[in-house]
């Protein structure tokens, strides 16, 4: 069976995803739309698909299978509703919104839609974090430092904090996720949010140029993310995993593992493209109708998204936030 896919947006992401797609062979993109129609018409060309001329017309579960909602996260109001309430398989770009109560609602419909679906959360499909999530699953951390320092996204509104939430909620999502699925839920937060330089690169911004963040995770463990998005000059990101008999580090978005204890000492860099185990682990879902091997679902984006909102809050309130359930 192929699987018929419709992808709502032609950004810069949506194009990455069609990328992917082209390689597998039980994907068919046969639709496209965006608010742009020029963009659509040029994405759907390199494909042959059609443009649609509205959402409502591209989420027809006779044409479509399954849909990619590759739209900003300030621009997707209704869309995983009416897609799961027409039975439509869907895979949607992280951030999955910008207020929780939402997201909230979005995930119930889902849920009891039955629907497969799956949350762009890549790096969970890199085979060197599936290694370190093996290897933590019995360990004790008493200490997380993580960091992600680089430049901007290039879109004007992801500058703009009430349509991309910032840095943290957009860009380092991915650390924050990342230490969710290695070492567990989050239990607080307390963070600080700079507005230093952002001005001087970007005069209209209203996102932070950089952050500093606490917290406790469930466990007890307690860490910090550090994060700044117009270092120009330097780029990095890594997660660092401390216990009192080991050491777990994942470098360059986790494509570097490195595990040292007492019988130990290696260094492991995966060969695999995370994007495209994603997409192709969502796609072969739908085939098959099981979501086993999907590893990032609704319900834990939204978990992730409430860590980094209740940041911001906390910077807002000058204190400890607590995570809700």
């Amino acid at each position: 069976m192929t699987v018929k896919i419709g992808m709502i947006g032609a950004g810069g992401i949506a194009r990455h995803h069609l990328k992917q797609l082209q390689n597998i062979s039980l994907a068919e993109v046969v639709s496209v739309y965006d608010v742009n129609r020029e963009g659509a018409e040029s994405m759907a060309a390199i494909v042959g698909a059609r443009v649609s001329d509205t959402v409502d017309e591209l989420l027809n579960p006779d044409v479509i299978d399954a849909v990619f909602i590759c739209a900003p996260q300030f621009a997707r109001e209704g869309l995983e509703e009416m897609a799961s309430s027409r039975g439509i398989h869907l895979f949607v770009e992280k951030p999955l919104g910008l207020e929780l109560q939402s997201v909230q609602r979005k995930e119930q419909a889902i849920r009891e839609s039955g629907v497969i679906h799956s949350v762009g959360y890549c790096l969970r499909y890199y085979d060197t974090v599936q290694q370190a999530k093996e290897y933590l699953k019995d360990k004790t951390i008493h200490l997380i430092q993580a960091h992600r320092f680089g430049g901007s996204h290039p879109a004007p509104w992801w500058r703009q904090q009430h349509m991309s939430g910032g840095h943290l909620a957009d860009a380092v999502t991915h650390q924050v996720d990342m230490i969710r699925f290695l070492a567990g839920e989050y239990r607080n937060v307390s963070a600080m949010f700079g507005h230093n330089s952002i001005k001087s690169v970007y005069p209209d911004a209203t996102i932070a140029d950089a952050g500093a963040v606490t917290f406790t995770l469930q466990s007890g463990a307690v860490g910090t993310i550090t994060e700044s998005c117009v270092s120009h000059y330097h780029s990095e990101s890594e997660i660092k995993f401390f216990g009192h008999d080991f050491f777990v580090g994942l470098s360059g978005n986790g494509q570097v593992l490195t595990i040292s204890d007492k019988d130990q000492q290696i260094t492991v860099t995966s060969r695999l493209d995370p994007a495209y185990e994603q997409d192709k682990a969502f796609v072969e879902a739908v085939e098959a109708g099981s979501s086993d091997n999907i590893l990032c679902r609704y319900a834990d984006g939204k978990n992730t998204l409430a860590f980094t909102l209740a940041a911001h809050k906390s910077a807002e309130e000058r204190g400890t936030i607590e995570i809700g359930d």
